[in-house]
C-alpha cells in the first residue's frame, strides 16, 4: 500500500489546510542503466555524476525517465522503469526505451535517423503514443556538438515501436538547443489530427507541428521572452541568474462550440502567465504576421518568486498545476477562477528534497506527477552521490485540491483577474538595481563566452 504523506496545503494568503494525497514513488542517489557491460568499459561510456534525469512521465504502471546528454558518460537518453511497490523505489535501474540500439550513439557521432541523441520531457497522448523531441545536440560545456537535426518522434506504447519521425527544418530552428518541452493537442475524435507545440526557450519562439499534414512553422512574440526583473534566483541558498524564455505550454479542454483550446504559456524567468487560442497557433499564415494584435493576452501574475518550469491542466477538474522552482513546491489554480495569487494554493512543498522541480505531468488516472533533479547543485556547487538527489512524486489531484481555493467547489478568494502592480505589496513588480553578470544564455558556449571566466552552460 502506498505510503501516504501528510501535506500542508498553504494558500498564497495566510489560510492553510492539511490534506493527504501525495506520495514519493521513485528516488535515486545516482542513476544506473540496464546496458551491456561493454558500454561502461568505453572511455566516457558511463560517468555517474553526469547523469541527471529530466522527466518522470507515467503511463500504465511505467514511468519514462530521460537523461539529456549534457555531459559525457550518458549511455541512454530515453528510458523506462516498471513500477513495483512498495514505494518509494530506491535507485531503480533505467532500461533504455524502446531498446538500447535506439539510444546508443555512433562512435563517430555522425547523423543517424535511427538513433536518439538528447531527449528532455516526453508526453503521452490519449492514443497511447509517447511523443518527444530529440534535440540532436550533445550539450557538453565547452564542446557543444550538433550531431543531427532536431526531430519530433512518436512511439506506439502498445507495441513499443517508433511510428513517426519528423525532422524540424532549418526555417523553423537553427538547432535543437532549447527545445526542452512539448505539448500535445490531439483531436478528441481523431488520433491522426495532432498539433504539437514546442517551447524554444533559447530563441524565444514557439514551434508548431501539424502531424496530419507533416508540416511545421514557428511563432515569435514578445510574450515568449523572459522578464529581466525576474531572472535572478536563489535556490538552496545558491544565487544565480538565468535568461530562459518560453518554457511551458498548457492546454485547456476544447471549447464546445469552436473545438479550439486556450494555450496557457510562460517563460521560466517570469512570474507572468499568458494565453493564446490554438485557433491562432494552428494557422500557419498567422505565424508569418509581424503583428498579432490582441491574439496573445496577458492572463496575470502568479506572485513574487513564483517562476515556474512546467505546468499542466487536468482535463477533469480544469485545475492547472505549476512547478515552482524558487519555492521548492507545486501550486494549483482553478482555471475557472480569476488568475490571481489569492486564488492559488501550494499542494506540496518540500525544502529538503525538492531542489529544482524540473518536470510535471498529469496521467490518465487522476494523478499529477512531478520530479526534482538537483541540477542546481551540479551546476553551481557540488552534487553528492551519497545523498538522494532525484525524486519523483505523484499526487491524487482530487485529494490535494480538496478544500483549497483550487477546488471547483470552493469560492474564489478574489473576483477579478490580477495584473502587474495590483493587489498587496507581495504581488507587485519590484524594480531593483541590475548589474551585468555572466549568465547561461544562448550560443555554442552556453552564454558564458570563452576564456578564463567561462563557466558551464545549462538547459534545465
Amino acid at each position: 500500500m502506498l505510503r501516504q504523506v501528510l501535506l500542508c496545503l498553504v494558500a498564497f494568503t495566510a489560510l492553510a489546510t492539511c490534506q493527504r494525497g501525495t506520495e514519493e514513488v521513485l528516488k535515486w542517489q545516482q542513476v544506473t542503466y540496464d546496458v551491456p557491460e561493454s558500454v561502461a568499459a568505453k572511455t566516457d561510456g558511463y560517468i555517474p555524476i553526469n547523469n541527471i534525469p529530466m522527466s518522470g512521465v507515467h503511463y500504465k504502471n511505467r514511468v519514462f525517465v530521460t537523461v539529456p546528454r549534457r555531459r559525457w558518460g550518458i549511455p541512454s537518453t530515453l528510458n523506462v522503469i516498471d513500477l513495483a511497490p512498495p514505494f518509494p523505489m530506491q535507485n531503480p535501474v533505467l532500461k533504455p526505451y524502446p531498446n538500447f540500439a535506439l539510444n546508443e550513439l555512433r562512435d563517430d557521432l555522425q547523423p543517424d535517423e535511427n538513433r536518439l541523441v538528447t531527449v528532455y520531457r516526453p508526453r503521452v497522448d490519449r492514443c497511447d503514443r509517447l511523443w518527444f523531441v530529440d534535440t540532436g545536440m550533445m550539450e557538453i560545456p565547452n564542446n557543444f556538438t550538433i550531431v543531427q537535426r532536431p526531430s519530433i518522434w512518436a512511439i506506439d506504447l502498445k507495441t513499443n515501436t517508433p511510428i513517426h519521425r519528423y525532422e524540424i527544418p532549418q526555417k523553423d530552428v537553427d538547432s535543437g538547443y532549447g527545445l526542452t518541452s512539448i505539448t500535445l493537442d490531439v483531436d478528441p475524435n481523431d488520433c491522426e489530427k495532432v498539433f504539437v507545440y514546442i517551447s524554444d526557450l533559447q530563441t524565444y519562439r514557439m514551434i508548431v507541428y501539424d502531424y496530419q499534414n507533416r508540416k511545421s512553422w514557428r511563432f515569435l512574440h514578445n510574450y515568449f521572452f523572459l522578464n529581466p526583473l525576474e531572472g535572478d534566483y536563489v535556490i538552496q541558498g545558491i544565487p544565480f541568474s538565468w535568461d530562459d524564455g518560453i518554457f511551458s505550454i498548457a492546454l485547456s479542454n476544447p471549447d464546445p462550440v469552436t473545438n479550439f483550446r486556450t494555450a496557457y504559456f510562460h517563460a521560466l524567468s517570469s512570474n507572468s502567465e499568458f494565453t493564446v487560442s490554438t485557433a491562432v497557433l494552428r494557422n500557419e499564415t498567422a505565424a508569418k504576421r509581424g503583428y498579432h494584435g490582441q491574439d496573445f493576452k496577458l492572463l496575470g501574475y502568479r506572485g513574487a518568486k513564483s517562476q515556474s518550469s512546467i505546468h499542466a491542466l487536468d482535463r477533469e477538474t480544469g485545475v492547472v498545476f505549476f512547478a515552482l522552482v524558487q519555492q521548492n513546491a507545486v501550486s494549483c489554480w482553478d482555471s475557472k477562477k480569476p488568475f490571481a495569487p489569492q486564488n492559488m494554493a501550494l499542494v506540496y512543498k518540500n525544502d529538503n528534497d525538492i531542489v529544482y522541480p524540473n518536470d510535471l505531468a498529469i496521467d490518465n488516472d487522476g494523478y499529477v506527477w512531478f520530479m526534482s533533479n538537483s541540477i542546481i547543485k551540479l551546476l553551481y556547487t557540488r552534487l553528492d552521490l551519497n545523498e538522494f538527489n532525484f525524486h519523483i512524486w505523484r499526487a491524487n489531484i482530487k485529494e490535494v485540491i480538496k478544500g483549497t481555493v483550487c477546488d471547483p467547489a470552493v469560492k474564489a478568494n478574489v473576483d477579478a483577474d490580477q495584473r502587474f502592480g495590483e493587489g498587496g505589496d507581495g504581488d507587485r513588480v519590484t524594480f531593483i538595481e541590475h548589474k551585468d553578470k555572466y549568465g547561461p544564455g544562448g550560443g555554442p558556449y552556453g552564454g558564458w563566452g570563452q576564456g578564463e571566466q567561462m563557466r558551464p552552460g545549462r538547459r534545465p
